[in-house]
C-alpha cells in the first residue's frame, strides 16, 4: 500500500473518533418507562409490593411525571402465577422529557385490571441520575374465605366474605341466598314459574334438595294401569304417576292385582273363561287350553280329515279342512255326469251312484250330459238346447224296417255286439247276422235239430269282441255259432229235453272265456230252471229249478247284479246271487201279470214288462210299479233303457213305445214285435213276425 493511502485511513479515522460521543446514563436508562413484566432489576426506580390478607388477582402500576402529569401504566397479573406470595417488583425509568419527581401509584384488583379497585396506595419518589431508587408498597385488604374476592368491608366485591361459594363470580344457588352478590337471591332461576315434573304433571319451578331447581306439582301418586277397566293391573308396565288425588277409572291403586297379560281386552284376565281365539285368555302362559287346537280330526258332514281350530264365534272349536271337499253328484244313468242341483260335498264318496263331476241335463239317459256327442236321436244329448245338430246324416229318424228271411219267419231275439254287428234269432231255426261294416244281413244254413222237429231260437247272446253267438231253443238245446257258420252247431243239450231255453246272458271271463247263464220255460211241468254254460261242454244239467212257473227271461249288467223273469200267473222276479251260486226270490215284487222281459240298466236301475200293460221299475233295492207306465193293456214282449228317461218298450200288438222323461211316444209297424236290443240310442233293433227287422234312426248304408 502507498504512504498516501496509509495517511488517510489514518485521517479518517481520527474523525470518526472525534464524531463519537459515549452515551450518559440518563440516556441509557430513560426512555424506557416501565420495564418489562417480571423484569425486577431494571430502570432508575424499583416499585416494591407487597398484600396483606388477600391474594390480588392484578396490581396495576401508574406512574405520574409530577412536573408535566403525564404519566405511564402497566398491568402486571398476580394470582396464578409465579410470583404469587412473592414480593412484586416493578422496574421503572422516566422519559428524558420527565422530570426527576415522579409519583408512583398501586392498584390491586380482585380479578383483572379491569373495574375497581380494592386498594389503591401513591408515593412521591425524587429519582437520581445515575442512581437507583426504591418504593415499598404494602396492600392491605380481606379476603377471608379464600375465594378470590375481597370482602366488601375492605373495598372487594365479596358480600359474604365468610363463605367461599358466596362471590360475584359465584353461581347462583336455589337456596334463598344471595350467592353472586348482586344483591338479588335466586335470580335467573325461574322460580314460580310454570313447570312440567318428570311424571308429566304441571307444577311451579321450587328449589330442592342441595340448592337445585325441581318442578313441585300440587299432588303427584304412582298406580297400576288398566285400560281395559277389568280390575287387574297392566302385567307389563310398571307404575305409572297419577297427577291428582282421586285415580281416574283406567288407573288402580298399587294394593290392587297387577297381573293382566292383556291389558286392552276386558275379558282377558286371572281367572277368566278360556275361549277358543288364538289368546291367552285367562293369563296362564297359553292359549286356547282344552280346544285341543291343531289335533287331527274329522269333518262328520264331508267325512273329510282336517285340523281342529277355533269357530269363527270363539265359543268352540270346528274341524278345519286343509282345502274345500269336493262335491259328488247323483249319477242315476251312470254316463258319469251328475246332477249339477243336488251336489253332496263330501271327501268320501257318498256311494257308488255318485260322480265328480256335474252338469247333466238329463240324468235319465246315459247319452245326455254336457258336451256329450249329439245323436240322431231327437234329443238334445249335448244340453246345447238344440236337437240332432249335424247328427242324422242319413235323413231324418225313424224306424226303417226290412224283411229278413221273408213271411215266413218271425224273428223273435236279437242281439248285437262290436262296432255295428247284429244277431236275429227266430222261428224253425232261423239265424242270420249283420257284420260291423255291412248293411245287409247274411241268413245262416241249416236247420238246428235232429229229425223233422221244428226248432224255435229263442234265446241269443252275442260276444262283444269276437261276434260268436250262444243261441237257445226249444228242448233244452244249445248252439254256438260264427257269422261265417255253414251249419247250426256244434250243439249241447240240457239234461232233460223237455225245457224250452227263452233267454241267455252271457260275461266275458279273464282270458276271453265266457259264462252264459240261461233260463228256461219248462223244466218237468209249468216250472222254470237256471243253469249255467260255459259255452262248449257236451251236455249241461239245470243249476237251480223253481217251482214259481216258467221263466221267460234273462239280463244283468254283472252276475252280481242280475235277474231273471217270468210267471205262470203272476209276476216272479229272481236274482242271482254269486256267493251261493244261486238264484234267490226278490221279495214284495208287485202282484201283476206273468212277466215276459228284463232289463238292467245299472247296479241301481233296472225295468220288467209282461202282460196287461205291465212295467216294474227296480231302485237298487226294491221293485215297484214305474211311475207314469204307458197306461194300456198290451202284452208288452221286450223291454230296453239307457236310463229313467230312455225306455223303449215292444209289444205283441206291434207297437213301440218310447219314454223320453216327459212323455210317452208310440209309433205302430202292424206288425207283432218280440224282441228290442241297442248299443245306444241311435243303433237300436227291433225284430218280429213276417221277417221284419226294424232299425233306429235309419237303416245302416
Amino acid at each position: 500500500m502507498s504512504r498516501f493511502r496509509v495517511v488517510m485511513w489514518v485521517a479518517l479515522l481520527a474523525v470518526s473518533l472525534v464524531r463519537c460521543t459515549v452515551p450518559s446514563l440518563e440516556d441509557l436508562w430513560r426512555e424506557r418507562g416501565f420495564c418489562a413484566v417480571g423484569d425486577a432489576e431494571c430502570g432508575m426506580l424499583r416499585v416494591r409490593v407487597d398484600a396483606t390478607g388477600f391474594v390480588p388477582g392484578c396490581v396495576r402500576f401508574v406512574a405520574k411525571d409530577d412536573a408535566s402529569e403525564e404519566t405511564r401504566t402497566v398491568s402486571v397479573p398476580y394470582r396464578g402465577t409465579a410470583q404469587q406470595g412473592k414480593t412484586l417488583t416493578q422496574g421503572f425509568s422516566p422519559l428524558k422529557t420527565w422530570s426527576l419527581a415522579v409519583s408512583v401509584s398501586v392498584e390491586a384488583f380482585e380479578q383483572t385490571c379491569e373495574g375497581t379497585a380494592v386498594t389503591t396506595q401513591r408515593r412521591q419518589s425524587t429519582l437520581r441520575e445515575g442512581g437507583v431508587s426504591e418504593l415499598a408498597f404494602a396492600l392491605v385488604a380481606t379476603d377471608a374465605d379464600g375465594d378470590g374476592y375481597v370482602g366488601t368491608a375492605t373495598g372487594g366485591t365479596d358480600c359474604r366474605d365468610t363463605v367461599a361459594t358466596v362471590n360475584p363470580g359465584a353461581t347462583e344457588l336455589c337456596n334463598g341466598e344471595d350467592d353472586n352478590c348482586n344483591s338479588v337471591s335466586d335470580d335467573g332461576l325461574g322460580l314460580g314459574e310454570a313447570c312440567t315434573t318428570g311424571e308429566g304433571c304441571t307444577g311451579v319451578r321450587s328449589c330442592g334438595e342441595n340448592a337445585a331447581v325441581i318442578c313441585v306439582a300440587p299432588f303427584v301418586q304412582y298406580a297400576w294401569a288398566d285400560e281395559d277397566l277389568d280390575g287387574h293391573g297392566d302385567v307389563k308396565q310398571g307404575q305409572v304417576p297419577v297427577c291428582t288425588a282421586q285415580l281416574p277409572l283406567n288407573r288402580l291403586p298399587l294394593s290392587a292385582p297387577h297381573d293382566d297379560c292383556d291389558d286392552s281386552r276386558g275379558n282377558v284376565k286371572p281367572g277368566a273363561v278360556e275361549v277358543c281365539n288364538g289368546l291367552d285368555d285367562n293369563c296362564v302362559g297359553g292359549s286356547d287350553e282344552g280346544f285341543n287346537v291343531g289335533g287331527t280330526c274329522l269333518n262328520a258332514q264331508t267325512q273329510c280329515f282336517g285340523s281342529i281350530q277355533c269357530n269363527e264365534s270363539g265359543t268352540g272349536s270346528r274341524c278345519q279342512l286343509p282345502s274345500p271337499a269336493p262335491t259328488w253328484y247323483p249319477d242315476d244313468d251312470n254316463d258319469s255326469h251328475g246332477q249339477a242341483d243336488a251336489g253332496v260335498v263330501s271327501c268320501v264318496q257318498p256311494g257308488s251312484g255318485f260322480v265328480l263331476q256335474g252338469a247333466d241335463c238329463d240324468d235319465g239317459n246315459r247319452f245326455i250330459f254336457f258336451s256329450a256327442p249329439e245323436l240322431c236321436d231327437e234329443q238334445d244329448n249335448n244340453c246345447n238346447g238344440v236337437t240332432d245338430e249335424g247328427a242324422c246324416t242319413g235323413g231324418p229318424p225313424g224306424w226303417i224296417t226290412q224283411s229278413i228271411g221273408g213271411p215266413g219267419t218271425d224273428w223273435l231275439n236279437v242281439a248285437t255286439y262290436g262296432d255295428g254287428g247284429v244277431w236275429i234269432v227266430g222261428s224253425d231255426s232261423a239265424r242270420a247276422v249283420k257284420v260291423p261294416g255291412s248293411s245287409g244281413f247274411n241268413i245262416l244254413p241249416g236247420k238246428c235239430a235232429d229229425g223233422t222237429s221244428t226248432q224255435n231260437l229263442g234265446g241269443v247272446w252275442a260276444h262283444p269282441q269276437t261276434g260268436v253267438a250262444y243261441i237257445g231253443h226249444d228242448e233244452g238245446g244249445l248252439i254256438v255259432q260264427e257269422p261265417s257258420s255253414s251249419y247250426c252247431g256244434p250243439r249241447t243239450y240240457l239234461l232233460e229235453g223237455k225245457a224250452d231255453v227263452t233267454g241267455l246272458q252271457g260275461f266275458v271271463r279273464a282270458g276271453q272265456g265266457v259264462e252264459i247263464h240261461g233260463v228256461t220255460s219248462e223244466w218237468s211241468g209249468p216250472r222254470g230252471a237256471m243253469f249255467t254254460w260255459d259255452g262248449g261242454a257236451s251236455s249241461i244239467g239245470p243249476s237251480q229249478v223253481t217251482d214259481a212257473g216258467p221263466l221267460k227271461d234273462i239280463n244283468g249288467v254283472s252276475p252280481d247284479v242280475m235277474f231273471a223273469v217270468g210267471g205262470q200267473n203272476s209276476s216272479v222276479i229272481l236274482r242271482y246271487s254269486p256267493s251261493q251260486r244261486g238264484w234267490l226270490k226278490e221279495p214284495s215284487v208287485p202282484t201283476t201279470g206273468r212277466l215276459n222281459a228284463v232289463h238292467v240298466v245299472s247296479p241301481r236301475l233296472a225295468y220288467a214288462v209282461g202282460e196287461d200293460g205291465t212295467l216294474l221299475t227296480w231302485n237298487g233295492v226294491t221293485w215297484s210299479v214305474a211311475a207314469g207306465t204307458p197306461g194300456v193293456s198290451d202284452n208288452f214282449t221286450e223291454v230296453l233303457a239307457f236310463g229313467r228317461n230312455s225306455i223303449y218298450i215292444v209289444s205283441e200288438q206291434g207297437v213301440i213305445y218310447r219314454y223320453n222323461g216327459s212323455e210317452w211316444r208310440t209309433v205302430s209297424p202292424g206288425y207283432s214285435l218280440y224282441g228290442i236290443h241297442g248299443s245306444s240310442p241311435e243303433d237300436i233293433w227291433v225284430v218280429g213276425r213276417f221277417g221284419r227287422v226294424f232299425r233306429y234312426p235309419y237303416w245302416p248304408q
